[in-house]
């Protein structure tokens, strides 16, 4: 997959140089900056509920081209959780 904004390939993994993304479309395996929400009242508040909030460290864990995406709060040493690709795509995350 291609993430817009990518620059170089280094061992098969792309450099983001983009400074904002959704948590769907972002890399595996790194720690990232929750930067909005994009979501009516209550995605939102079922996020929040969850332990996702704006300003918050997660780390993306899993996302196959099916399926939940997996992620942990990092901020909160919270547990993994899984939340849907609907609700991925509408967090802004920077990586």
């Amino acid at each position: 997959m291609t993430y817009p904004g990518a620059k170089s390939t280094i061992n098969g993994f792309q450099e983001i140089f983009m400074s904002q993304i959704d948590l769907l479309h972002a890399p595996v395996d790194r720690e990232l900056t929750v930067m909005d929400i994009l979501a009516g009242p209550h995605p939102r508040r079922r996020l929040i509920s969850m332990g996702i909030h704006p300003g918050d460290r997660v780390i993306k864990y899993r996302s196959a081209s099916w399926g939940p995406v997996l992620i942990r709060n990092v901020t909160q040493n919270a547990t993994r959780i899984a939340i849907g690709r609907g609700l991925a795509q509408k967090i802004i995350v920077s990586p």
